[in-house]
């Protein structure tokens, strides 16, 4: 094979790693151009044919991901390899995703090195751009046995090295590339079998061919216990040595294939790795956003309620207020008769602190029901939270005209659950069978059907509990106007609403869904179009158990 010189660019702004990294390259029979920062390399990218380029993430003079992306910019083909310090994994798996096709950390693992650097001649041999030769070092102190050998394997297209003693072969081995060692076993300053162990430990992927004498089998053997390829006996048959040294070389193919290929997989783990991090990362802010508009949403849902819910707060607050003002007008007036005993101050007094105790406990449930509190599980009984609710619909719903039916146990009915999200729940539950309820009425006056002049409006609420450990089941029925098959189905997606624009939000329901939901619990829907609707809230029981 003939050998085309590749150039190989190293940018770091250390001199040190600078020199040593081209010592090492060079070895590998690599044009080697240097520079010391980004400015220099966008130079020398510009004079010469780079195929190879090792960066550093880190330069003086500007970002290494910048100046990797400006590169590949300049020259598509070149391949690119960055340099970073140790854990700076996000950096090199952003250089990867940005075009480089591998990264080496300091302090360096040459086999990391070497391998990076391998994958990057692969890439450019698949390109055509670079055809590589094999390199024979032939070590033999018979002068004749080396020029013979030497022409024939030059004739075959090897770089070939030739030594005449065991050290001047590993001082080559030091310096340069050598894929493929065929040494005589026995020499003078040392035999093969050491040159073999010395050329191994210096680099790990060369290959080595003893050549033996006729009675030398006992060493043929050592040296294959010591990593040899292959022994080939004098007088030497280079038809069979050349077979010899072709399976070595299929060998180190085989083997750098499989470091490529390790590496290729590493890198893509990381990169799969980093990918499901910040996949995560986006999903956990994409939910933390969602969870804070689905608070919005609730929030907003509840001040809607409270708006709705205003005619029957403000029942609520007149009935105590009636009665601290029947209470001062009785005063004045038995003052002004200079009756006003101190038993009726006392009992007066009595009833404007039981009227203040109770407008008390009203503004402070609505400003709890109101506030934008994170979810609290406590033991709560599920009859008391509908109990709360109607405190603040009653009145409301006695002037639309609807009768309320109520089957609650007289047993306790207690679940794990946030009292005042329940609450929110059943309010929402309510007024849209109000709102049912109250369309039906407009239809049935606006047709005038005398077969429906004696419609009521019925509201029925049912608790039920087979047992204590059993759900607590909450069915909200009504004889309103009913659902169709198709508004049926969209009856839980957010926003949407069959009434008119400014007259519903459409999260009622959506929100009752999400809030059961949050409860392991389930909420169902039956709806027959002209009939009526029944929402039934199935909530488990699991009351934290207390330490």
């Amino acid at each position: 094979m003939t050998s085309n010189k590749t150039t190989v660019l190293i940018v770091d702004d250390d001199r040190i790693i600078r020199e040593q990294l081209e010592k090492e390259i060079s070895r590998g029979f690599y044009n080697v151009v240097t520079a010391a920062d980004g400015k220099s390399a966008v130079e020398a990218l510009g004079r010469g044919d780079v195929s190879i380029a090792i960066i550093d993430i880190n330069l003086p003079d500007i970002d290494g991901i910048k100046l990797l992306k400006k590169l590949k910019g300049m020259r598509p083909e070149c391949e690119l390899i960055v340099m970073t310090g140790y854990g700076n994994l996000d950096l090199a798996v952003s250089s990867l995703r940005s075009g480089a096709i591998d990264y080496i950390e300091k302090p360096f693992n040459m086999e990391e090195f070497h391998a990076a650097l391998g994958r990057a001649q692969e890439k450019l041999s698949e390109k055509d751009m670079l055809i590589s030769s094999t390199s024979i070092l032939i070590i033999d102190d018979d002068e004749l046995v080396v020029r013979r050998l030497g022409i024939f394997f030059k004739k075959e297209d090897f770089e070939v090295f030739t030594a005449s003693s065991g050290r001047d072969g590993l001082e080559i081995i030091e310096f340069n590339k050598i894929d493929v060692v065929i040494t005589d076993i026995r020499m003078g300053d040392m035999d093969g079998i050491e040159v073999l162990e010395r050329a191994k430990s210096y680099y790990k992927d060369i290959e080595c061919i003893i050549l033996t004498g006729l009675k030398d089998n006992e060493y043929a053997v050592k040296s294959l216990r010591a990593g040899a390829a292959d022994y080939i006996t004098k007088p030497i048959n280079l038809d069979e040595l050349l077979l010899s040294v072709n399976k070595a070389i299929e060998r180190i193919n085989l083997n750098r294939t499989r470091l490529y290929r390790n590496r290729e997989l590493k890198i893509s783990h990381e990169i799969i790795t980093k990918m499901h991090e910040e996949l995560e990362r986006r999903i956990q802010e994409r939910s933390s956003e969602l969870d804070n508009i689905q608070a919005k949403l609730f929030h907003t849902s509840k001040l809607t309620t409270l708006g709705e819910m205003s005619a029957g707060i403000a029942h609520e607050m007149n009935q105590p207020l009636g009665g601290i003002a029947l209470v001062a007008k009785s005063f004045r007036k038995m003052l002004e008769r200079d009756r006003l005993t101190r038993i009726e101050i006392e009992s007066g007094l009595n009833d404007i602190e039981t009227s203040v105790k109770r407008m008390a406990k009203i503004i402070q449930h609505i400003r709890t029901f109101s506030r934008q509190d994170t979810l609290k599980f406590t033991e709560v009984n599920v009859v008391d939270t509908l109990d709360s609710a109607f405190s603040l619909l009653d009145e409301q719903l006695r002037l639309h005209e609807i009768e309320v039916v109520k089957e609650f146990p007289s047993s306790s009915t207690r679940i794990s659950g946030e009292p005042f999200r329940l609450e929110q729940v059943w309010i929402n539950l309510i007024t849209n069978a109000r709102d049912a309820m109250n369309e039906k009425s407009r239809l049935i006056k606006a047709i005038k059907d005398p077969d429906c002049a004696n419609y009521n409006k019925c509201l029925k609420i049912t608790v039920t509990q087979d047992d204590e450990n059993s759900p607590v089941a909450v069915v909200v029925s009504d004889n309103g106007i009913g659902m169709s098959p198709t508004i049926k189905e969209r009856a839980l997606e957010p926003f949407f609403t069959t009434k008119e624009v400014g007259q519903g939000t459409g999260l009622g329901l959506s929100i009752s869904y999400g809030i059961i939901k949050d409860h392991n619990g389930r909420l169902e829907i039956e709806s027959t179009e002209g009939e009526g609707t029944a929402v039934k809230v199935l909530l488990p029981r699991n009351i934290p158990k207390e330490d």
